[in-house]
């Protein structure tokens, strides 16, 4: 028996969940009076001039979250975690439909699945939870004495950091990169499609969507994703068995 790792990596917004749980966090958080409302507002700007084609995903995905660190500054911590799982309650029938059913075929076929995500871990710890998925990473805000300080640990979904945060949370494993797999929707999920054997486009934002012919990766919709994930898992090759010895 192989104890080669075979690593399936999933991102959550837009891909997993129509949306950004993070931007209904920030909305939640300002409905409540939890946060600096003007801050909070300049993220939405930055989202209104990507959607306005004003900026690019990655500009957009660089300037957000110092501007959500900054919403957070001086909110205890314990408010952002309680209000992270009331958004989840509210928001977690809007999964896809396909969700389950894909986590459970990746698990079947001896996957190791990870959640790699652009909204806060707060969000994307919930998301993990819910689907019985053991590794989880999302954006990281400094935490100091119980509140948030301002600042910025882990942009998750700036261009190239799923990559890094893969490389971080499968650090000392033997991991066969051509025989893993990935699913999102964004640029940002490019760099781990390049190194990642068994890349899955879903519904890609154009960005996306050209690098995508360009390399000639496989293009899910939320009605074939799980046609598109059995086509990918039956091509691998078998894993040769070793040589008996003698």
């Amino acid at each position: 028996m192989s104890n080669e790792l075979k690593a399936a990596v999933l991102d959550v917004d837009g891909t997993l969940y129509p949306g950004a749980l993070g931007i209904e966090l920030l909305r939640v958080l300002m409905a409540e009076g939890a946060c600096d409302p003007s801050r909070a507002e300049g993220v939405f700007d930055v989202l209104r001039q990507y959607k306005q084609g004003v900026i690019d995903f990655p500009t957009m995905a660089t300037r957000a979250y110092p501007l959500y660190a900054q919403a957070l500054e001086g909110v205890r911590c314990d408010t952002v975690d309680g209000l992270a799982r009331k958004v989840w309650e509210a928001e977690r029938g809007k999964l896809f439909g396909f969700v389950r059913p894909l986590v459970g075929l990746l698990r079947e076929a001896g996957y190791w699945s990870m959640l790699i995500s652009g909204s806060p871990q707060e969000m994307v710890q919930r998301v993990a939870d819910e689907l019985g998925i053991p590794q989880a990473r999302g954006a990281l805000f400094t935490r100091g004495e119980g509140l948030y300080t301002g600042g910025v640990d882990l942009s998750s979904g700036a261009l190239g950091e799923k990559s890094r945060i893969f490389d971080a949370v499968t650090r000392g494993q033997a991991v066969r990169l051509e025989r893993c797999f990935a699913l999102g929707d964004s640029i940002t999920d490019a760099a781990l499609f390049e190194r990642l054997g068994l890349p899955l486009v879903f519904e890609p934002e154009p960005a996306l969507r050209e690098l995508a012919q360009q390399r000639g990766w496989a293009v899910a919709t939320r009605e074939d994703v799980l046609e598109r994930t059995r086509m990918l898992l039956a091509a691998l090759p078998p894993v040769a068995s070793p040589l008996p010895r003698g």
